[in-house]
């Protein structure tokens, strides 16, 4: 019989974490709990990415994969546009 460890027993490892605004009730996320498919974009094009997400979420507008979708491919075009010209790095999405 395989043993379980100590924090297994108070359900420490089964309880989800989900990070909602207060105001809306929807799901949120941060720099350090973020989807999966954000995992490859550096911090600064991810922090982007969350940033574009978290505002496509309140507004209810679309579900959770395409608001994942695109909000990684705006963030994707805000690096690469901030990499070409450092002068103006506060572009802003078209939502």
């Amino acid at each position: 019989m395989r043993k379980m460890c100590n924090c297994r027993e108070k359900n420490w490892h089964n309880k989800r974490i989900t990070y909602r605004n207060k105001m809306t009730n929807t799901p949120m996320w941060t720099p350090t709990h973020f989807p999966a498919a954000m995992r490859s974009l550096s911090p600064s094009t991810r922090a982007k990415a969350i940033e574009i997400a978290n505002r496509l979420l309140e507004q209810g507008a679309l579900d959770k994969q395409r608001v994942i979708a695109f909000s990684v491919s705006e963030a994707r075009q805000w690096a690469r546009l901030a990499q070409a010209s450092p002068v103006n790095p506060s572009w802003q999405p078209h939502v």
